[in-house]
């Protein structure tokens, strides 16, 4: 009996060190979600360390390896001032388990700092190449058909992911609200690559009174990332 709760006091312990590990030693990027939010002055502040960012809407920006463990993770704004005449700040906070996180950049006025932010999994581990992630940010269910692949929406921010699977092909892709499956709000042809993954936020169309969608969609080709990375061990030697 002793020995068996030995045995789970040792295996508890080491993922719980294992949870931490993965927490001091994270790897994290930034996307905003448009140029106004990218034109922000904008800085990183982890443990004692504070990071400027350098942003772009359409893509993930570097990455940075925080050395923080537990102390607070902030997005700092340089451009807003708080009543004790420091930058505005806010609190980023990471899921428990995450592995690599994309922390979201999005606006919002209701804060000092006119931000607020939204961390999802990046690790390729669970975000596959070939995979599209969706992130529904209409506020309504949908559902998305990608070639004979059917999959819900939830009206939350929730990822949902597709992944087709075999070689590079083209495959139509359409989308229509939980409620009213005859009436497609949005159908086209995609280019699926098993070399890239995409990153989809459905949104609001241009037009909302007519409840068609649009596509905020933010690729990443491995074939590119792995050239960038080895020229940036390259450097680093």
């Amino acid at each position: 009996m002793q020995a068996s709760l030995h045995r789970y006091s040792l295996i508890l312990l080491l993922g719980i060190l294992a949870g931490h590990e993965s927490l001091v030693a994270a790897t994290i990027r930034f996307l905003p979600w448009d140029h106004t939010v990218a034109a922000r002055k904008i800085a990183f502040q982890h443990g004692k360390e504070s990071v400027n960012l350098s942003l772009h809407p359409d893509q993930r920006s570097g990455p940075i390896r925080s050395t923080a463990g537990e102390e607070l993770l902030q997005l700092v704004a340089l451009d807003r001032t708080s009543p004790d005449g420091k930058p505005a700040s806010l609190d980023v906070k990471m899921p428990a388990g995450i592995q690599a996180p994309l922390v979201l950049i999005l606006p919002d006025a209701k804060h000092p700092t006119g931000l607020r932010s939204f961390v999802i999994e990046d690790a390729s581990a669970n975000f596959a190449w070939g995979t599209m992630r969706f992130v529904n940010a209409t506020g309504k269910t949908l559902l998305v058909r990608h070639d004979k692949t059917i999959k819900e929406l939830p009206d939350t921010w929730t990822p949902v992911d597709i992944a087709p699977g075999g070689d590079a092909r083209n495959a139509g892709v359409q989308v229509a609200a939980r409620d009213d499956t005859k009436t497609i709000l949005y159908s086209a042809v995609w280019k699926h690559d098993p070399n890239i993954r995409k990153l989809i936020f459905v949104v609001p169309g241009a037009d909302v009174r007519t409840g068609v969608v649009a596509f905020k969609i933010v690729p990443e080709d491995r074939r590119v990332l792995a050239a960038t990375t080895a020229q940036e061990t390259e450097a680093e030697n």
